[in-house]
């Protein structure tokens, strides 16, 4: 019989990173693919992600639903309550032989929680980084300690989980999945997207995405997107602008009023809930500049060389290559930021930029190293 492996996502950025994982499951003769779907992804605030999932072929095995909708902190625990429930449930139906989750949502608590009581194998992809800036930050180590097989995307983070488990067993350094994207996606031409997003072709393009820091007030994460519109309103008239709402964290609901507010009042910004992989990816190489705090801009813009203003702590501990400005949020440092960007220094380190999150190919050596475990 062919072993069990879930796959839980519950956010759209989530997905992208673990779809060829799904995939490579998917298509394996020895394993059968568990695909559980809740959080954002039933969300249409966050534009039902879930539709994405079904066009890219995958059969979705169970869904629930933890009413991800936040207007304040109690709302959280609330939610969290609901998935620790529920995923239980889910987990007593499909029997699953591991649980494969990834990086540092706050559902993963809950689910990893589930998945320990009723002595379910965890394989953590992801552990061991650093964001100062978040409480993700201790949401991923809380789940690296809950899981029993670790795969970290660098060498710097799998010192760090030796560190908090005490010794190098079951320590498999992969490369980030994201990377893989760029390899196995046919990107869509730069008239392809203007087309499909209404964007003139004509025009330089700028991408944006800037998610709740949660270690901070939801006016001081105002107070900041409030100064990403000016400078979009004032200072880049001139550009189509690319906006992807911010994801279900506290406060995001509240960024996306302004944001949508700032759309409709504005011809040349374009806002979308999401804009899938194929689109995300094939954006990256077309776009002049990326703006928010996205993890994202730390993992993926090295490999396509471009120039990002990263905003705040909530990547702070990643590293950051030379693409990469930190910017306060203040209106006059997003444009002494954008003034070094244009600098000649700034563009000639762009052609010797590396990436150093991996080559590739993290997805097809994590599920290799799955099927050893299992089949022991």
């Amino acid at each position: 019989m062919k072993k069990k492996v879930c796959v839980v996502t519950a956010a759209r950025s989530e997905y992208g990173l673990l779809r060829w994982i799904i995939d490579e499951i998917y298509k394996s003769k020895e394993l059968e693919l568990c695909l559980i779907v809740t959080g954002g992804h039933l969300s249409k605030e966050q534009g039902y992600t879930i539709d994405y999932i079904k066009n890219d072929g995958y059969p979705i095995s169970d869904t629930f639903d933890i009413n991800p909708y936040y207007e304040n902190l109690i709302d959280i625990n609330s939610s969290m309550s609901v998935c620790l429930l529920e995923f239980g449930k889910v987990l007593k139906k499909h029997k699953p032989d591991i649980m494969v989750v990834l990086g540092d949502r706050m559902e993963l608590i809950p689910l990893c929680y589930s998945a320990l009581i009723m002595n379910i194998k965890i394989a953590h992809i992801s552990g061991g980084d650093v964001t100062i800036g978040a409480i993700d930050n201790k949401i991923r180590n809380a789940v690296t300690m809950l899981s029993d097989y670790h795969f970290p995307g660098t060498e710097d983070s799998a010192d760090r989980i030796r560190r908090m488990i005490g010794h190098n067993d079951n320590i498999y350094v992969t490369g980030e999945t994201n990377l893989d994207n760029f390899n196995r996606i046919n990107k869509l031409s730069r008239k392809e997207l203007a087309n499909d997003l209404s964007l003139d072709i004509d025009k330089e393009w700028v991408l944006c995405t800037y998610h709740s820091e949660t270690t901070l007030s939801i006016e001081e994460n105002l107070n900041r997107v409030n100064n990403i519109i000016l400078l979009f309103t004032k200072y880049f008239t001139d550009k189509e602008i690319i906006i992807t709402k911010a994801n279900i964290d506290f406060g995001g609901m509240k960024i996306n009023e302004m944001l949508e507010s700032c759309s409709n009042d504005n011809k040349n910004i374009h806002l979308f809930s999401s804009l899938g992989q194929l689109r995300y990816i094939s954006i990256l190489y077309q776009v002049i500049l990326m703006i928010g705090n996205s993890s994202s801009g730390i993992f993926e813009t090295p490999f396509v060389k471009l120039p990002v203003i990263n905003i705040g702590n909530r990547q702070l501990g990643r590293l950051y290559t030379s693409n990469i400005l930190v910017s306060d949020g203040s209106i006059d440092n997003l444009l002494e930021c954008v003034d070094t960007i244009d600098s000649s220094d700034f563009i000639n380190k762009l052609s010797d930029l590396y990436n150093p999150y991996g080559d590739g190919h993290a997805s097809e050596r994590i599920v290799n190293k799955i099927k050893e475990i299992l089949y022991v």
